[in-house]
C-alpha cells in the first residue's frame, strides 16, 4: 500500500512537512497555550462530578447509543465561564453525548476547536 505524501504542518508560514496536523514545535506550542486538564477547570470534583453525570444520564441524546462526555451546550465551558456562570459544571449546561456525536458536534461548532479561539 503506498504510503501518503507528507503535507506542510497546518500552522500558517511553517515549512516542516509532517504526515497530518502540526509539526513537532508547532504542537508543543499549541498544547501550552491550552493548558494543563486542571488549568482549563477539569480537576478530580470535574471528574467525580463526570461521573455522577453520566451514571445518571447513560444514553447519548444525539443517537442513543451509551454516552461518554458530558458537553457542555448550548455554549462551551470556556465561554460559560467568560460569562461568568458561578457554577459552568451544573447539570443544566451539560448534555450526554456518545464519542462520535461529541467529535461531530465539536468539529461543527468549534471550527479549529479550542486553538481557533
Amino acid at each position: 500500500m503506498p504510503s501518503r505524501p507528507l503535507r506542510p504542518c497546518t500552522n500558517p508560514g511553517c515549512p516542516e512537512l509532517v504526515k497530518q496536523g502540526r509539526c513537532a514545535k508547532h504542537t508543543q506550542q499549541a498544547e501550552q497555550q491550552r493548558g494543563s486538564s486542571s488549568q482549563r477547570g477539569y480537576d478530580a470534583r470535574w471528574a467525580r462530578r463526570r461521573a455522577d453525570y453520566l451514571y445518571r444520564h447513560p444514553w447519548c441524546v444525539l443517537c442513543g447509543r451509551p454516552s461518554k462526555v458530558p458537553d457542555h451546550f448550548p455554549v462551551s465551558r470556556k465561554d460559560l465561564v467568560a460569562q461568568g456562570v458561578a457554577d459552568p459544571d451544573a447539570d443544566v449546561h451539560l448534555r450526554p453525548l456518545c464519542v462520535p456525536c461529541h467529535s461531530s458536534e465539536t468539529a461543527r461548532h468549534q471550527p479549529g476547536g479550542w486553538n481557533a479561539r
